[in-house]
């Protein structure tokens, strides 16, 4: 055998295929490998130098050979080299022997036909294969009941991957329609708002043109009038300072002409002109009224555009049996045991929820929220005629619009599945915005103003903030 390999050529080596029972010479019957660093011991038989080492390991005397279990006083074997040449030689014809039997679908062991399948080991074996100890433990099926087996997980598996995309093509064409249907409802409000700016805008300078023209033309008429009374009073002073002088005059002559000229005085009387203020007054309180009502118009724009804070309270009267509110309204928590509360049309019988006491069925007002770190919360807005008894979900279909911390993450509860919120740092306070006519519920970082999450909402009736606390390790606070 050692003389084999200096006998043959490689293109010949790789043609030659060797017997089995060759093949079982030169392998360990401890590692079933082809010998490494062979070794011999007292009964002849032969093993890895490893193998005899790692059976040998634990023991102190009575060493017995692996294979005929002969036993031994010592410890004693002895390197086999040309076993080791033959082991190395051999292996090589079987290396080189493999490629060709495996593309001809032949057991490289054996030289016979792959026709069964081992599924502990899953690979393809003989039936020489199947019935040596190696296998015979092992679950073995032909062949091609194993590929058909293969083919229908395979089979699954595509169905189940068609699916998937199937369904995220659908989704990406639900949410780009959605997307553009958003984008066009952005443009229209865009356009209508300029347009409505613009319409604003002209009105209004039309009015302070009109408004500054009558002002010009007040102020024109107030100098007008006030240089005719200078004119007039003018006059009138000229003639009193003549009459005066006159009078002055004959007052020192006798008795007769000092009568003629009281008769004179008394004929003459001054004409005082209407003073300016008292005719013009009322135009101008007239014209103050106007900018009055143009203020008061501006605040009234002005507050449509503004949110208003909510100072929000909870409402007992609504809160389930379970849950523990504070004193002053502002926060609530989840108790170990119900309480003894009235029975009220308003309460949760069975969700640990709660509502505040102002709804809003109008305007755009905001509101922030302190959650506690652990799991059990959610919180958003409620419709008003959300059902308060029995168990229901939260869902936009029971008219509840909200987000919540459940397994360790956070949501946002949309239907059918909830929506994962992915969160750049852990919630302490959240803003909650609702914009009425703008038919939005939109949630925010209070920390930094991340966006969190957006609800649009046709709301059709009166809505409310809702609470929810499930758990007995957190908390929910109304901040002030």
């Amino acid at each position: 055998c050692c003389l084999l390999g200096p006998l043959l050529s490689p293109g010949a080596m790789a043609a030659v295929f060797l017997p089995g029972n060759l093949q079982d010479e030169a392998t360990c019957s401890v590692c079933l490998e082809f010998f490494k660093d062979p070794v011999s011991i007292e009964c002849g038989h032969n093993f890895c130098r490893a193998c005899i080492i790692k059976s040998w390991k634990d023991l102190e005397m009575d060493f017995p050979c692996p294979q005929c279990r002969e036993v031994f006083q010592q410890k004693s074997f002895r390197p086999n080299r040309q076993l080791a040449n033959m082991s190395e030689i051999i292996s090589q014809f079987t290396l080189r022997g493999a490629k060709g039997a495996e593309e001809d679908g032949l057991c490289v062991k054996h030289r016979e036909a792959l026709k069964l399948y081992c599924k502990d080991d899953r690979r393809t074996i003989c039936v020489v294969c199947d019935r040596s100890r190696e296998h015979r433990p092992h679950a073995v099926v032909p062949i091609d009941e194993a590929s058909e087996e293969y083919k229908e997980k395979v089979q699954g598996r595509l169905d189940f991957l068609k699916k998937e995309r199937q369904e995220l093509l659908e989704f990406k064409v639900n949410d780009d329609k959605k997307t553009q249907e958003l984008l066009v409802r952005a443009c229209n409000a865009r356009q209508k708002l300029l347009l409505e700016f613009e319409r604003l805008q002209q009105f209004l300078r039309d009015q302070e043109h009109i408004l500054l023209g009558q002002l010009e033309k007040m102020e024109k008429n107030i100098a007008k009038r006030q240089n005719e009374n200078i004119t007039d009073l003018s006059k009138e002073i000229t003639l009193l300072n003549k009459l005066i002088t006159e009078l002055e005059e004959k007052i020192q002559q006798p008795m007769l002409e000092f009568l003629k000229v009281r008769r004179l005085s008394d004929d003459v009387k001054c004409q005082k002109p209407v003073p300016v203020c008292t005719d013009m007054k009322m135009h101008i309180c007239n014209f103050s009224l106007k900018t009055v009502v143009l203020e008061k118009v501006l605040k009234k724009f002005r507050g449509t555009w503004k949110r208003t804070r909510g100072d929000l309270t909870l409402d007992p009267d609504s809160a389930n049996h379970l849950l523990i509110l504070s004193a002053d309204l502002k926060s609530v928590r989840m108790g170990c045991r119900k309480q003894e509360l009235p029975d009220n049309p308003k309460r949760f019988d069975t969700n640990s929820r709660v509502l505040a006491t102002t709804g809003f069925k109008s305007g755009r007002h905001y509101w922030e929220v302190e959650v506690g770190a652990s799991d059990g919360w959610a919180f958003g807005v409620a419709k008003e005629s959300v059902r308060r008894k029995g168990l229901t979900q939260f869902s936009p279909e029971e008219g509840i619009w909200a987000v919540q911390q459940n397994g360790g993450r956070y949501w946002a509860v949309t239907s059918p599945q909830r929506t994962p919120l992915c969160l750049s740092q852990k919630l302490n306070k959240v803003r909650v915005y609702l914009d009425y006519e703008g038919e939005e519920v939109s949630f925010y970082n209070a920390d930094n103003m991340q966006h969190i999450f957006t609800f649009n909402v046709a709301f059709q009736e009166k809505v409310f903030p809702l609470f929810s606390v499930c758990s007995t390790v957190t908390y929910i606070k109304l901040c002030p």
